[in-house]
């Protein structure tokens, strides 16, 4: 006779081992999600902020070496007017890996060419007409860089006559200055205005590699000669310089502080802007005026255009 009533020992041992294996996987698999689950919401959000803050370091050291170059190439230009020296100018405009997902890189748009910039110069003298560079520096040619973060703030760095500028929607600071210096010297104020012409085609691209920038210095005009000024009774009475940007917050300061470095009174300039433009008008009261305007032009190319 059959006992119905019970089952044999090993059956019961090899049940409750399969259900002690089933229990495992789905604590090790709860477990698992818990991690993944934690890394996603308090940790990838800190790898991708400071991936972007890396990338953002680099970019930076690269758009101030490029400043750097197009100066250096303006110096041997004023050396030697028919020097012809090429530079590369390589910008990381993305790279920077997060970790454990390689397939993640930060990213940005650099653009040549594509943003406001140039400079317009208005000289008024006591016996003769206005002198003005006219057309001349009207567009003076950019290299900016915007990036594409999601976690760190977004600053975008743009080269814009001869200045580098750091801009955040709508505030903006002057970094490194422009070759525009006033000076005190012998009863004279000095104006100096070196424009730096980048002479190349307007290009824009989104990438996550790294873009080269090639620079040749290519020309240099000097457009008014301060000698002309502290040796003639043709006097002048004001000068008007008029920069063209929308980074307006940057150069306003920039003028500012120009003004203070030299202990101008507000009486001896004015400082205006519009929409797109910011003008520094110098008039002191009981000193002589001296302006000295120079181009130099640099050829940009790229792989953009």
């Amino acid at each position: 006779m059959k006992n119905r009533g019970f089952k044999p020992i090993s059956a019961i041992y090899r049940s409750e081992s399969g259900v002690s294996t089933a229990v495992a996987a789905a604590l090790l698999i709860g477990v698992l999600v818990a991690f993944m689950t934690t890394v996603q919401i308090n940790y990838m959000p800190v790898w991708k902020e400071d991936a972007e803050y890396a990338h953002m370091s680099d970019v930076w050291q690269d758009m101030s070496r490029f400043k750097s170059n197009v100066d250096i190439l303006t110096a041997g230009l004023v050396i030697n007017n028919d020097a012809r020296i090429v530079m590369s100018s390589p910008i990381q405009v993305g790279g920077s890996e997060v970790p454990f997902i390689r397939s993640t890189t930060t990213g940005g748009t650099l653009a040549v060419n594509n943003d406001i910039s140039g400079l317009t110069v208005l000289i008024n003298k006591n016996q003769s007409e206005p002198y003005s560079t006219g057309t001349r520096l009207f567009y003076t040619g950019t290299v900016s860089y915007r990036p594409a973060n999601l976690h760190y703030v977004e600053e975008t760095y743009c080269y814009e006559n001869g200045a580098l500028i750091v801009a955040q929607e709508d505030r903006s600071t002057m970094k490194l200055t422009p070759g525009i210096v006033l000076e005190k010297e012998n009863g004279f104020v000095n104006i100096t205005v070196r424009a730096v012409t980048l002479e190349g085609e307007r290009g824009v691209l989104s990438s996550n590699t790294v873009e080269d920038i090639r620079l040749t210095s290519e020309d240099f005009y000097n457009m008014h000669n301060e000698a002309d000024d502290t040796n003639s009774t043709n006097r002048i009475t004001s000068v008007n310089l008029t920069i063209y940007t929308e980074n307006k917050e940057a150069w306003e300061e920039f003028f500012e502080n120009s003004a203070s470095e030299i202990a101008l009174q507000s009486a001896d300039y004015t400082l205006s802007n519009s929409t797109y433009t910011v003008t520094f008008s110098l008039h002191p009261v009981g000193k002589l005026l001296a302006v000295d305007i120079d181009e130099a032009v640099i050829k940009i190319e790229t792989g953009l255009q």
